[in-house]
């Protein structure tokens, strides 16, 4: 454990290290390996009472994204840092009863969340476009904030991405394994080989840490 590691953890009062669930190549759907109702719904429960703060929507186009949309949230906070995206994401329609959009950098504080119990909150492919100083401050400023829980979605090991879609805050900037989210108290599912349309294909995961039932 590096340093960083180190002071995360006892920020986040060195948590129980959580469990790893793997899923070969083969063994799994790209539909299985994407689902998101089914994994929040069983580890949360009742969507429609919920807050859901999502840091770094994107113009919600992913198979994920369009979940989180359509899902009946009493209250869905999204939240992207670029423009093109925040635009688009503003003309979808959302299942929630209460959507709420900003354009922001997720690394900054959300002063209009104070007074706001935010139940969930959802890192979807945004962690390894933060460098890692900056992520595991997020996290530890996240977990302060969610009432019920965190849910990670992240490529694992040396995935390297620069600017898409003009945006250069889709390069990849800090690269994850397992096993960091496993020391720092997440449950972790990994899927090998999940994004099939990259050469060479590459793993994912999702890290999923509960607070309360």
């Amino acid at each position: 454990m590096n340093f960083l590691d180190y002071w995360t953890c006892l920020r986040m009062g060195c948590p129980s290290k959580g469990l790893l669930t793997y899923n070969a190549r083969g063994s799994f759907t790209f539909e299985q390996g994407a689902e998101f109702e089914s994994r929040v719904r069983a580890r949360f429960g009742d969507l429609s009472r919920m807050c859901c703060l999502d840091l770094g929507c994107g113009p919600g186009e992913t198979v994920i994204a369009r979940d989180i949309l359509r899902l009946p949230w009493q209250r869905l906070i999204s939240i992207d840092a670029f423009g093109p995206y925040v635009e688009k994401i503003r003309m979808k329609s959302s299942g929630a009863k209460q959507h709420d959009i900003h354009h922001l950098r997720v690394e900054n504080p959300f002063p209009f969340l104070e007074g706001i119990d935010v139940d969930l909150v959802l890192l979807i492919d945004v962690l390894e476009h933060l460098a890692r100083r900056d992520a595991l401050k997020l996290l530890c400023r996240l977990e302060k904030k969610a009432r019920r829980g965190v849910v990670l979605f992240s490529p694992t090991g040396q995935v390297r991405q620069g600017a898409l879609d003009g945006n250069r805050f889709q390069r990849h900037r800090s690269f994850w394994e397992a096993d960091d989210w496993l020391r720092l108290g997440y449950d972790v599912e990994v899927y090998e080989k999940f994004h099939g349309h990259l050469d060479p294909p590459e793993t994912a995961a999702w890290a999923t840490k509960v607070f309360a039932s």
